[in-house]
């Protein structure tokens, strides 16, 4: 069984700011730990930054790995332009997140 969170409900029509996206971060972390998957509702979301998608989902791929984030993520309602700056995002950090591994193995 899944949770929903409603975005708008959350942080209005304009999803911007770190802040924002903290608390987005924080409800799917509690989400992920009840329940097999937690559905994002973009529905009626008129801007959503870097900032905040960074916030919210980028640092997640410190945490989950790719394939559990598609299992265990869904996004509803996100419009094409916001689904590939999404992508980029988590693609970004997932390479981060290799190069640091790479360079302690390196030091070590």
């Amino acid at each position: 069984m899944g949770m929903t969170i409603n975005l708008k409900e959350k942080c209005g029509k304009r999803t911007i700011s770190r802040q924002d996206g903290r608390v987005v971060a924080d409800l799917i972390s509690d989400g992920l730990k009840k329940h097999e998957s937690v559905t994002i509702d973009f529905d009626n979301i008129m801007i959503a930054s870097v900032s905040f998608f960074d916030e919210a989902f980028g640092k997640l791929a410190f945490q989950y790995s790719k394939e559990a984030l598609k299992q265990k993520l869904v996004f509803e309602k996100i419009d094409k332009y916001d689904r590939a700056l999404l992508n980029d995002i988590l693609l970004s950090r997932y390479r981060q997140q290799e190069k640091e591994s790479k360079l302690k193995r390196t030091v070590n």
